[in-house]
């Protein structure tokens, strides 16, 4: 029997304090603004845990699960989604503490048990990093994944005053993520930093790969010193500081990607959606993440891996 949501149920549109039109769950209104009954909910019970990164994988995987089962889906407000893109399932249910929680296998792995859970209201705890969870529904994540205007416009004045000064015909942006993976909290998980090598190759591919266009590379890093110092080049551009948003919406717009590892570079070359690079020594065989990554359900088909 489908579950009813308690009178305290608080429904969240986010687009209407942007004077957009209401595209959030109508169906689950009468036409006399009563919540009425719903298929069971599924939601996050870990999206604070992790960045801007890791909170897009869980959005679109619980997006995902909930229309192969017919879900209502939904997330908590206040997170860093909510504060970069214009998505719709943002709710606030004060009776979640009483759902069941269902753990994922694996950080890193596909696992097909999320795919058909009980049918009473769900919370998953897990990072759910495998494309495979939303691989029915790409073109409505890329539509929840609409930046906010203000973030978009920010982007679009960076990019233009590129295009403008170096006189460019191809952007490929270029992720660098450091920082975090070489603690000693990155290194006993088993990330793995590319080195220079790594970006040099990348660079020449897209190079010999277009040879009669004007390309540039753009970096967001979160260690521009290093970048400036071993990426430098002419046709290397170091974004200037700005929010990780901005710097997303950024790497987004550009027509191809180079990643080196996290969750971050990842969604910058998803919804780049041109030809991506990515580095193979992300997560090294063997270590803790490493033994768990499966390779063929985190990196899409068509993304080439390179090492050093």
């Amino acid at each position: 029997m489908q579950k009813k949501p308690s009178e305290n149920t608080t429904i969240v549109n986010m687009r209407a304090k942007d004077g957009l039109t209401s595209g959030i769950h109508q169906s689950l209104k009468n036409p006399a603004g009563k919540i009425r009954s719903s298929p069971p909910y599924v939601t996050s019970d870990n999206i604070w845990h992790g960045r801007l990164g890791n909170q897009m994988f869980k959005y679109a995987s619980i997006l995902g699960i909930s229309r192969k089962q017919g879900r209502t889906m939904f997330i908590e407000r206040g997170t860093d989604l909510e504060k970069t893109f214009k998505i719709n399932y943002i709710y606030t249910n004060e009776s979640i503490e009483k759902w069941s929680v269902i753990r994922e296998k694996d950080p890193v792995a596909f696992d097909k048990r999320l795919m058909k859970l009980p049918r009473n209201d769900t919370r998953i705890y897990g990072f759910l990093q495998s494309f495979l969870y939303f691989a029915d529904v790409v073109d409505e994540v890329r539509t929840e994944f609409t930046f906010h205007d203000s973030v978009a416009n920010e982007a679009a004045t960076i990019l233009r005053d590129i295009y403008i000064k170096y006189n460019v015909s191809t952007t490929v942006g270029v992720h660098v993520r450091r920082g975090d993976f070489l603690s000693d909290y990155g290194q006993y998980w088993g990330y793995g930093v590319p080195k220079k090598s790594y970006f040099t190759k990348a660079f020449s591919i897209f190079k010999s790969k277009f040879p009669e266009r004007r390309i540039v590379f753009l970096v967001a890093s979160d260690d521009l010193p290093w970048c400036s110092k071993h990426l430098h080049s002419n046709d290397v551009i170091v974004l200037p500081p700005a929010s990780a948003a901005v710097h997303l919406a950024v790497l987004t717009s550009c027509d191809h990607m180079i990643i080196s590892g996290g969750t971050f570079g990842w969604w910058s070359g998803w919804l780049s959606n041109g030809y991506v690079i990515y580095f193979s020594g992300y997560m090294g065989n063997g270590t803790r993440l490493g033994k768990t990554l499966t390779i063929s359900t985190y990196y899409p088909l068509l993304w080439v891996g390179l090492g050093n």
